[in-house]
């Protein structure tokens, strides 16, 4: 499961430069550009926390 959740999370990493790209060469619209990043965002910040989490440590910090 986490490492599914890494690569959804990547995957809108790439898409938040990607869609810039495809706007800059005209191959999709600005409110198009805009909507869609602002869906990859929320999803980032929704899916990234859930993969990185710090595990529970099992030792006590003792020697």
């Amino acid at each position: 499961m986490r490492k599914l959740l890494q690569g959804i999370s990547l995957l809108m990493l790439v898409l938040t430069v990607l869609l810039p790209l495809l706007y800059l060469f005209d191959m999709v619209s600005e409110s198009a550009m805009k909507t869609n990043i602002l869906i990859v965002t929320v999803l980032w910040f929704v899916i990234t926390p859930l993969w990185a989490r710090r595990e529970k440590e099992t030792t006590t910090g003792n020697p």
